[in-house]
């Protein structure tokens, strides 16, 4: 199962803004965090940003997380 981490979640995992992910994000240097779908693409107001956990996980250099049922 995906599981999607908040933008403020994940901006306060790297150590920086919000904005500042967001940023980095459109202009593909932290792509490998997830996707960024732009507004004129969804024809919602504003971009969508979705930062799967798996990948975060991997940037930061976190091994990849167990949930024993």
């Amino acid at each position: 199962m995906t599981q999607y981490v908040p933008t403020k979640i994940a901006a306060q995992e790297l150590g920086c803004s919000q904005q500042a992910l967001r940023e980095r994000m459109r202009r593909g240097v932290w792509s490998d965090l997830g996707d960024y779908i732009p507004k004129e693409k969804t024809g919602n107001k504003v971009d969508t940003f979705r930062i799967y956990r798996a990948k975060l996980d991997r940037h930061l250099g976190i091994e990849e997380r167990r949930t024993d049922t």
